[in-house]
C-alpha cells in the first residue's frame, strides 16, 4: 500500500515540479487550489497550490492559517511536505511556523537543495552553482529578492525559533538518528546537501527515528524526489572468505555501506534454529532502517577450517540460504549480492526459483542477474565468484542494484 502526501507549494510551477517527483516514481498525483477539494481526490499525492510565494507576509499566514482547518483531518494520516522554492524566495519561515502550530507538528526537517539543477547546501549556506543564492539572481529580484544564503537565517526569519543544522559531515558519518533522538524527536533542523545520496541520508535518517507522517518535511523537489524514491537495501550473503572477498567486506564495513550480521559457527553447530532466528531477527532490525545487510560467517580468514563440500561448509551455506530465504518472506530488498558459488546455489533453490536470466555485466565476469519463476520471480542479483574484483567491487555492485531497483519500480512506496 502507498503512503499518502500533502504537498503545500506557493506556486503553480513549484506545486508542478515537487508532484512530479511523485508521479515519476508510481504515485497518481493532482494538483489542487481549494483544500476543501482533500477530502474528495482520490489520489496518492495531493499538491495544494497556495499562490502565496510574493505576497506580504502577514497575506500569506492569514491564507495558509485558514487552508490548514482542512487540512488538519489528515494530520497523522498522510506525509505533510511545505514545499518551499530551491532559491529561497517567499514567505518560508512564516508559512513553515502557522504549518507547524496548527498542524501541531514537533519534528521539523528543511533540505532545500536541489542536486540536479544545481542547488547545493553546504556549512549551511544555499549555493546556486556555487554561489551563494544571495549574491545571485535571486538576491535581485524584483519581487520577492533573497536577503540571506544562511539555512537557518531563511528558516527563523523574524520568529523566536530555535533552528538546528546538520552538516555534511554528521549526514554522512549517518548521525542524524542520534541527532534527532537526542533532541528528543522534536525540534527545527536545517540540513547541509550536495548529492541526491544526501537527500536520502536525511530521509532515512529521520525516519529511523520518527514516522514519515509525524514530520513537518521542508523542501523543495530535491527532497521530494528522496522521499519519493528511496532506494531499498540490498542483502549481501557472503559465502567465501577469499582475501579478495574479505579486502571488499572491510571496505564496505569501513565506509559504513552495509553492516554486518555475523553467522555464529559453534552457535549455529550446537542449535541451529536458534541461531537462524537470531540473525533473522538482527537482519530485520538493520534492513527495516533501510540498512544494507550483510549476512557472514564470523569466521576470520585465518581460521577458515572448512572446505567446499565439507559438513561445516555445507551447513553454514544451507544456514545462510534459508536465513535469506526467511529474511525475503518478511521483506523487501533492492537485490541480492552473494558471493561464493557454493552459497549462491543453495541461496537461489532456497528462493524456489527455477534458475536465472543474464542481463548485464556490471564488472569482469561479475554479472547481474534476475530470478527466474518462484516467489521471487525478477529478483535483481549479482554473483560474484571470491577470488573477483578490486577493494571496491561490493561497494560498486550494491550501488548497481540499488540504482536497478529504482529504476525498475522496485523502491519502497509502503
Amino acid at each position: 500500500m502507498q503512503r499518502q502526501y500533502v504537498i503545500i507549494a506557493d506556486d503553480l510551477t513549484g506545486s508542478s515540479d515537487s508532484g512530479i517527483q511523485f508521479f515519476k516514481a508510481g504515485y497518481s498525483a493532482s494538483v489542487i487550489f481549494d483544500p476543501e477539494s482533500l477530502a474528495s481526490i482520490e489520489k496518492s499525492v495531493t499538491v495544494l497550490d497556495t499562490e502565496t510565494r510574493n505576497l506580504p507576509e502577514e497575506q500569506s499566514v492569514e491564507i495558509l492559517g485558514n487552508m490548514t482547518k482542512d487540512l488538519l483531518p489528515f494530520r497523522g494520516k498522510r506525509i505533510f511536505y511545505k514545499k518551499v522554492d530551491s532559491t529561497l524566495r517567499g514567505n518560508i519561515a512564516a508559512e513553515v511556523k502557522v504549518l507547524r502550530e496548527k498542524l501541531q507538528f514537533s519534528l521539523t526537517v528543511f533540505a532545500p537543495s536541489y542536486p540536479e539543477n544545481g542547488r547545493t547546501a553546504r556549512n549551511g549556506l544555499l549555493l546556486v552553482n556555487g554561489l551563494p543564492v544571495a549574491s545571485t539572481a535571486a538576491g535581485e529580484d524584483p519581487r520577492n529578492p533573497v536577503k540571506t544564503s544562511s539555512l537557518v537565517e531563511t528558516l527563523e526569519g523574524g520568529n523566536a525559533l530555535s533552528v538546528r543544522h546538520i552538516t555534511l559531515e554528521e549526514i554522512r558519518q549517518f548521525r542524524i538518528p542520534e541527532i534527532i533522538r537526542a533532541a528528543g524527536r522534536k525540534g527545527i533542523f536545517s540540513c547541509d546537501a550536495e548529492r541526491e545520496d544526501d537527500l536520502r541520508l536525511i530521509v532515512d535518517g529521520t525516519t529511523e527515528e520518527a514516522p514519515p507522517e509525524d514530520v513537518l518535511w521542508v523542501g523543495s523537489a530535491g527532497m521530494a524526489q528522496a522521499l519519493a524514491v528511496s532506494p531499498l537495501p540490498v542483502l549481501l550473503v557472503v559465502g567465501s572468505l577469499n582475501p579478495r572477498s574479505v579486502l571488499q567486506v572491510q571496505h564496505i564495513l569501513e565506509k559504513k555501506i552495509a553492516f554486518p550480521v555475523k553467522l555464529n559457527i559453534p552457535s549455529l553447530l550446537n542449535d541451529k534454529v536458534e541461531e537462524e532466528e537470531r540473525m533473522l531477527k538482527e537482519a530485520k532490525e538493520l534492513l527495516l532502517r533501510k540498512r544494507n545487510t550483510l549476512l557472514i560467517p564470523s569466521l576470520e580468514e585465518k581460521k577458515t577450517d572448512y572446505d567446499r563440500g565439507s559438513a561445516i561448509g555445507e551447513a553454514i551455506c544451507k544456514s545462510l540460504s534459508t536465513t535469506t530465504s526467511n529474511i525475503l518472506e518478511f521483506l523487501s530488498v533492492g537485490g541480492l549480492f552473494l558471493t561464493g558459488g557454493e552459497v549462491a546455489v543453495w541461496v537461489v533453490r532456497a528462493l524456489g526459483a527455477e534458475g536465472i536470466e543474464l542481463v548485464k555485466e556490471v564488472e569482469p565476469g561479475i554479472p547481474l542477474v534476475r530470478l527466474l519463476e518462484g516467489p521471487h520471480a525478477g529478483l535483481p542479483m549479482i554473483t560474484k565468484a571470491g577470488g573477483f574484483g578490486v577493494e571496491e567491487t561490493m561497494a560498486n555492485c550494491i550501488a548497481e542494484l540499488q540504482a536497478w531497483s529504482v529504476r525498475y519500480g522496485k523502491a519502497l512506496h509502503n
